[in-house]
């Protein structure tokens, strides 16, 4: 199920300190504010550095390195973050395989304008796009 699967890539519950049972429960974190530390599960995931993560995300890499890994973000990062897990479990379960969606991500896309999917997931429109996309290729529709 996806909320497993974000749940994982954000951490775990061990990160987390809850489970993500619904998306109430995802809302709660995103007005807690998730940590670095379930940023960092995140770049892990997507195989990209804390530097690129920051590049995704609204804050700088400097705030991004000087923030303890158990501090809270702000909500608007936190929200992309939530926004950036659930891309990711939707194209791990698109692709089956985290290294197919990772090569995927950073492959031109004809569809997204022979841009890479993740040089577009920096706004939730280009995070809808990429979205789109997986449903596309999940439905064997190829442009």
């Amino acid at each position: 199920m996806e909320l497993t699967r974000v749940e994982e890539i954000l951490g775990g519950k061990k990160v987390l300190h809850k489970k993500i049972q619904d998306q109430l429960d995802m809302v709660d974190l995103i007005e807690q504010g998730l940590t670095k530390e379930s940023a960092i599960h995140l770049a892990k995931a997507l195989s990209i550095t804390n530097k690129r993560l920051a590049e995704l995300l609204p804050i700088s890499r400097r705030t991004l390195e000087r923030y303890h890994s158990k501090k809270h973000l702000d909500r608007a990062t936190s929200q992309q973050i939530i926004s950036l897990a659930r891309l990711t479990a939707r194209g791990f379960e698109v692709f089956g395989d985290r290294k197919k969606f990772v090569e995927w991500m950073n492959a031109p896309c004809t569809a997204l304008g022979e841009r890479t999917p993740i040089s577009l997931i920096t706004t939730q429109i280009g995070i809808d796009m990429v979205i789109d996309e997986l449903g596309r290729i999940e439905h064997g529709v190829y442009y």
